[in-house]
Protein backbone atom coordinates (compact mmCIF):
# COMPACT_ATOMS: atom_id res chain seq x y z
CA UNK A 1 0.00 0.00 0.00
CA UNK A 2 1.38 3.41 -0.94
CA UNK A 3 1.78 6.02 1.75
CA UNK A 4 1.13 8.75 -0.79
CA UNK A 5 -2.13 7.35 -2.18
CA UNK A 6 -4.36 5.68 0.41
CA UNK A 7 -7.24 3.74 -1.07
CA UNK A 8 -9.79 4.55 1.64
CA UNK A 9 -11.10 7.65 3.39
CA UNK A 10 -13.19 7.91 6.54
CA UNK A 11 -14.74 11.02 8.05
CA UNK A 12 -14.67 11.56 11.81
CA UNK A 13 -16.25 14.09 14.15
CA UNK A 14 -14.93 15.78 17.27
CA UNK A 15 -16.48 14.31 20.41
CA UNK A 16 -18.59 16.93 22.22
CA UNK A 17 -18.28 15.18 25.58
CA UNK A 18 -16.63 12.35 27.47
CA UNK A 19 -17.92 9.72 29.84
CA UNK A 20 -20.00 6.55 29.84
CA UNK A 21 -23.34 8.24 29.18
CA UNK A 22 -22.09 10.13 26.13
CA UNK A 23 -20.28 7.03 24.80
CA UNK A 24 -23.47 4.97 25.13
CA UNK A 25 -25.46 7.59 23.27
CA UNK A 26 -22.99 7.56 20.39
CA UNK A 27 -22.99 3.77 20.14
CA UNK A 28 -26.77 3.67 19.99
CA UNK A 29 -26.52 6.12 17.09
CA UNK A 30 -24.11 3.87 15.20
CA UNK A 31 -20.97 5.81 16.08
CA UNK A 32 -17.92 4.60 17.98
CA UNK A 33 -15.92 6.69 20.51
CA UNK A 34 -12.31 6.99 19.40
CA UNK A 35 -9.03 8.79 20.06
CA UNK A 36 -6.41 9.91 17.55
CA UNK A 37 -2.80 9.64 18.83
CA UNK A 38 0.75 10.15 17.61
CA UNK A 39 2.52 12.42 15.19
CA UNK A 40 4.05 14.50 18.01
CA UNK A 41 0.64 16.06 18.60
CA UNK A 42 -1.76 15.79 21.54
CA UNK A 43 -4.49 13.13 21.42
CA UNK A 44 -7.87 14.19 20.03
CA UNK A 45 -11.20 12.71 21.13
CA UNK A 46 -13.30 11.85 18.07
CA UNK A 47 -16.12 9.56 16.96
CA UNK A 48 -16.43 7.49 13.79
CA UNK A 49 -19.25 5.75 11.96
CA UNK A 50 -19.09 2.03 12.73
CA UNK A 51 -19.86 1.07 9.13
CA UNK A 52 -16.78 2.97 7.92
CA UNK A 53 -14.57 0.95 10.25
CA UNK A 54 -16.11 -2.31 9.04
CA UNK A 55 -15.28 -1.33 5.46
CA UNK A 56 -11.65 -0.79 6.47
CA UNK A 57 -11.49 -4.20 8.10
CA UNK A 58 -12.77 -5.84 4.90
CA UNK A 59 -9.67 -4.70 3.00
CA UNK A 60 -6.73 -7.05 2.50
CA UNK A 61 -4.60 -5.36 5.18
CA UNK A 62 -7.42 -5.30 7.75
CA UNK A 63 -6.45 -3.39 10.88
CA UNK A 64 -3.12 -2.51 9.24
CA UNK A 65 -4.80 -0.54 6.45
CA UNK A 66 -3.50 3.00 6.01
CA UNK A 67 -6.34 5.40 5.17
CA UNK A 68 -7.09 9.11 4.96
CA UNK A 69 -8.83 10.41 8.07
CA UNK A 70 -10.81 13.61 7.48
CA UNK A 71 -12.38 15.83 10.15
CA UNK A 72 -16.00 16.70 9.31
CA UNK A 73 -16.77 20.33 8.37
CA UNK A 74 -13.05 21.24 8.12
CA UNK A 75 -10.08 21.01 5.79
CA UNK A 76 -8.11 18.91 8.28
CA UNK A 77 -7.05 15.49 7.10
CA UNK A 78 -4.14 13.14 7.60
CA UNK A 79 -3.07 9.57 7.09
CA UNK A 80 -3.90 7.19 9.91
CA UNK A 81 -4.40 3.56 10.80
CA UNK A 82 -6.09 1.57 13.56
CA UNK A 83 -3.88 1.09 16.60
CA UNK A 84 -6.31 -0.77 18.85
CA UNK A 85 -9.86 -1.96 18.33
CA UNK A 86 -12.04 -2.91 21.32
CA UNK A 87 -15.05 -5.15 20.70
CA UNK A 88 -17.96 -6.09 22.96
CA UNK A 89 -17.57 -9.88 23.49
CA UNK A 90 -21.34 -10.38 23.69
CA UNK A 91 -22.79 -8.47 20.73
CA UNK A 92 -19.62 -7.99 18.64
CA UNK A 93 -20.11 -4.21 18.41
CA UNK A 94 -17.11 -1.89 18.51
CA UNK A 95 -16.82 -0.12 21.86
CA UNK A 96 -13.71 2.03 21.37
CA UNK A 97 -11.01 2.63 18.76
CA UNK A 98 -7.51 4.08 18.99
CA UNK A 99 -6.22 5.58 15.74
CA UNK A 100 -2.59 6.54 15.20
CA UNK A 101 -1.35 9.33 12.94
CA UNK A 102 1.01 8.23 10.17
CA UNK A 103 4.11 10.40 9.73
CA UNK A 104 6.56 10.02 6.88
CA UNK A 105 9.86 8.49 8.03
CA UNK A 106 8.50 7.38 11.43
CA UNK A 107 8.34 3.64 11.98
CA UNK A 108 5.17 1.85 13.01
CA UNK A 109 4.79 -1.18 15.26
CA UNK A 110 2.07 -3.48 13.96
CA UNK A 111 0.88 -7.06 14.36
CA UNK A 112 1.17 -8.81 11.01
CA UNK A 113 -0.97 -11.93 10.44
CA UNK A 114 0.61 -15.21 9.36
CA UNK A 115 -1.05 -17.36 6.68
CA UNK A 116 -0.21 -21.01 5.98
CA UNK A 117 -0.26 -22.55 2.49
CA UNK A 118 0.57 -25.97 1.13
CA UNK A 119 -0.03 -29.58 2.15
CA UNK A 120 2.53 -30.74 4.70
CA UNK A 121 4.34 -34.04 4.07
CA UNK A 122 4.22 -34.76 7.78
CA UNK A 123 0.45 -34.28 7.92
CA UNK A 124 0.00 -36.69 4.99
CA UNK A 125 1.97 -39.23 7.03
CA UNK A 126 -0.35 -38.87 9.99
CA UNK A 127 1.22 -35.93 11.80
CA UNK A 128 -0.68 -32.99 13.30
CA UNK A 129 -0.08 -29.40 12.20
CA UNK A 130 0.35 -27.12 15.22
CA UNK A 131 -0.13 -23.44 14.28
CA UNK A 132 1.17 -21.71 17.43
CA UNK A 133 1.85 -18.09 16.38
CA UNK A 134 -0.84 -16.59 14.16
CA UNK A 135 0.49 -13.02 14.11
CA UNK A 136 3.95 -11.50 14.49
CA UNK A 137 4.68 -8.02 15.82
CA UNK A 138 7.07 -6.06 13.62
CA UNK A 139 8.40 -2.53 13.21
CA UNK A 140 8.55 -0.95 9.75
CA UNK A 141 8.11 2.26 7.80
CA UNK A 142 4.56 3.13 6.63
CA UNK A 143 5.58 2.98 2.96
CA UNK A 144 6.76 -0.60 3.51
CA UNK A 145 3.42 -1.84 4.85
CA UNK A 146 2.29 -5.21 3.49
CA UNK A 147 -0.69 -7.48 4.13
CA UNK A 148 0.66 -10.63 5.81
CA UNK A 149 3.42 -13.20 6.16
CA UNK A 150 2.89 -16.35 4.11
CA UNK A 151 4.45 -19.72 5.05
CA UNK A 152 4.51 -22.72 2.74
CA UNK A 153 4.36 -25.79 4.98
CA UNK A 154 4.61 -28.34 2.14
CA UNK A 155 8.12 -29.50 3.06
CA UNK A 156 7.49 -29.84 6.80
CA UNK A 157 7.83 -33.42 8.02
CA UNK A 158 6.96 -34.85 11.43
CA UNK A 159 9.14 -33.13 14.02
CA UNK A 160 9.93 -30.11 11.80
CA UNK A 161 9.03 -26.57 12.82
CA UNK A 162 9.52 -22.97 11.67
CA UNK A 163 10.37 -20.02 13.90
CA UNK A 164 9.76 -16.29 13.58
CA UNK A 165 13.31 -15.83 12.29
CA UNK A 166 12.44 -18.04 9.32
CA UNK A 167 10.16 -15.22 8.11
CA UNK A 168 13.07 -12.78 7.84
CA UNK A 169 13.15 -13.07 4.05
CA UNK A 170 9.70 -11.47 3.88
CA UNK A 171 10.61 -8.43 6.00
CA UNK A 172 11.00 -5.15 4.12
CA UNK A 173 14.39 -3.45 4.05
CA UNK A 174 13.80 -1.33 7.16
CA UNK A 175 11.68 -3.85 9.04
CA UNK A 176 12.59 -5.75 12.18
CA UNK A 177 10.90 -8.27 14.45
CA UNK A 178 9.54 -7.14 17.81
CA UNK A 179 8.32 -10.65 18.59
CA UNK A 180 11.07 -12.99 19.82
CA UNK A 181 12.73 -14.37 16.69
CA UNK A 182 13.09 -17.80 18.32
CA UNK A 183 9.35 -18.23 18.90
CA UNK A 184 7.91 -21.21 17.05
CA UNK A 185 5.30 -20.28 14.45
CA UNK A 186 4.24 -23.68 13.15
CA UNK A 187 5.33 -27.29 13.50
CA UNK A 188 4.25 -30.83 12.69
CA UNK A 189 3.73 -33.02 15.73
CA UNK A 190 3.79 -36.82 15.79
CA UNK A 191 0.44 -38.64 15.68
CA UNK A 192 -1.11 -38.79 19.15
CA UNK A 193 -0.92 -42.62 19.41
CA UNK A 194 2.76 -42.63 18.46
CA UNK A 195 3.57 -39.81 20.87
CA UNK A 196 1.80 -41.60 23.72
CA UNK A 197 3.61 -44.86 22.92
CA UNK A 198 6.99 -43.13 22.92
CA UNK A 199 6.16 -41.48 26.24
CA UNK A 200 5.19 -44.85 27.73
CA UNK A 201 8.41 -46.46 26.47
CA UNK A 202 10.46 -43.63 27.91
CA UNK A 203 8.74 -44.02 31.27
CA UNK A 204 9.29 -47.80 31.21
CA UNK A 205 12.96 -47.32 30.37
CA UNK A 206 13.37 -44.89 33.24
CA UNK A 207 11.77 -47.45 35.62
CA UNK A 208 14.12 -50.24 34.49
CA UNK A 209 17.12 -47.98 34.92
CA UNK A 210 15.98 -47.01 38.40
CA UNK A 211 15.51 -50.65 39.39
CA UNK A 212 18.93 -51.61 38.04
CA UNK A 213 20.54 -48.82 40.01
CA UNK A 214 19.00 -49.94 43.31
CA UNK A 215 21.81 -51.48 45.46
CA UNK A 216 21.57 -55.09 46.56
CA UNK A 217 20.91 -55.42 50.29
CA UNK A 218 22.90 -58.19 52.06
CA UNK A 219 22.02 -59.11 55.59
CA UNK A 220 24.93 -59.49 57.97
CA UNK A 221 25.08 -60.67 61.51
CA UNK A 222 27.29 -59.35 64.27
CA UNK A 223 31.01 -59.68 64.01
CA UNK A 224 32.09 -63.17 64.94
CA UNK A 225 28.66 -64.74 64.14
CA UNK A 226 29.80 -66.16 60.77
CA UNK A 227 30.40 -69.89 61.04
CA UNK A 228 29.40 -70.00 64.73
CA UNK A 229 30.91 -68.50 67.83
CA UNK A 230 34.65 -68.84 68.10
CA UNK A 231 36.16 -69.86 71.45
Amino acid sequence: MSLQSPEMTITVELRPGRGTVEAGRMRRGGRVPAVLYGGDKPPVAISVDERSVKEILKSAAGENTIFLLKLKDSDEERLAMIRELQVDPINGRFTHIDFIRITRGHKLTVKMPVELTGDSIGVRHGGRLDFMTRDVEIELLPREMFDKFVIDVSALEIGDHLRVKDLAGQLPENGRFVTDSERIVVGVEAPRAVAEDETAKAAEGALVTAEAAEPEVIGRGKAGDEGGRGE
